[in-house]
């Protein structure tokens, strides 16, 4: 069983810090990545009549939750976006607008940027059925259900983990957008000190929400980001990355609650055993 699923929540959020003068002197990005897709969000700064704007650009096809921060000397924020807002995919969205609060003096500001994918307005289509993550007729164990002691608490509460060899194939329950994924990772173990090495894939649904999943092989993952996914299509190798004690799948659908955490939704699997609104640990069921 996992005994940690911090990355699950932790995938794919970003965070630069940007300082910038009266100039326009431009200090290097500090950048906190986490997520392969680095470059899926920026801010650009946009000059115009005795004032300058920033604005957020989402390069990819996917929503992302971003929280714009502005601190400055002298200098006049007029928000034309919340703090924390969603941004639509493939769209560029003016945010803020900044000026000389007193034109005679300098002025200094700079800002900070976090995302996340996932749309903080998502809310999740409870009438979809979703597939195991694992090929038809295949059977597998639940070895941690929602709210299992060990660690669904929190952000993966209805998170839901199925014991299976190493190099099982991993196939999406649900259609949607390859938004991240990571497999370069060769390490797992019983020890927080693994939480970070979790090989994992992540795709965007229709209803704004994320499917994860987690603790891949290494060089397991068979999708690119981008990549349109149909329900049942393999997508990824099993394994035993990451903070785990014994090879596992774990998969959780997600939504943004701000442009650093996730939330987790129970949801309804379609099996051979029938519908199953909540696995039962200890449970086997078989994919249809």
């Amino acid at each position: 069983m996992v005994t940690n699923e911090r990355s699950a929540a932790r995938a794919c959020r970003c965070a630069a810090l940007i300082v910038v003068s009266l100039l326009g002197a431009t200090l290097p990005a500090a950048s906190g990545v986490e997520s392969k897709d680095r470059d899926a969000v920026g801010i650009r700064r946009v000059p115009g009549p005795g004032y300058v704007s920033l604005i957020v650009e989402n390069r990819r096809a996917y929503d992302v939750t971003v929280e714009l921060t502005i601190q400055g000397q002298n200098a006049r924020v007029t928000r034309l976006l919340p703090e924390t807002e969603t941004v639509p995919g493939d769209s560029q969205i003016a945010a803020v607008r900044l000026s000389p609060a007193d034109p005679a003096r300098p002025w200094r500001w700079h800002f900070r940027f976090r995302w996340t994918k996932g749309n903080i307005h998502a809310t999740h289509d409870e009438k979809t059925l979703y597939r195991l993550p694992f090929d038809t007729g295949r059977s597998c164990r639940v070895s941690q259900a929602y709210r299992g002691r060990l660690s669904h608490r929190g952000p993966n509460r209805y998170a839901v983990d199925f014991a299976m060899r190493e190099g099982t194939t991993v196939c999406a329950a649900r259609e949607g957008i390859v938004v991240d994924l990571k497999e370069s990772s060769d390490t797992g173990g019983p020890s927080r000190r693994f939480e970070d090495e979790a090989n994992y894939v992540s795709i965007a649904h229709a209803d704004g929400t994320i499917g994860e999943y987690h603790h891949l092989k290494q060089d397991g993952v068979l999708v690119e980001i981008g990549d349109r996914i149909t329900a049942g299509q393999p997508i990824a190798l099993s394994g035993n990355t990451g903070f785990s004690t014994l090879p596992h799948l774990h998969f959780g659908v997600y939504s943004a609650t701000d442009a650093e955490h996730l939330q987790s939704h129970p949801i309804t699997f379609a099996t051979r055993q029938g519908l199953v609104p909540e696995p039962q640990e200890g449970a086997s069921y078989t994919a249809r």
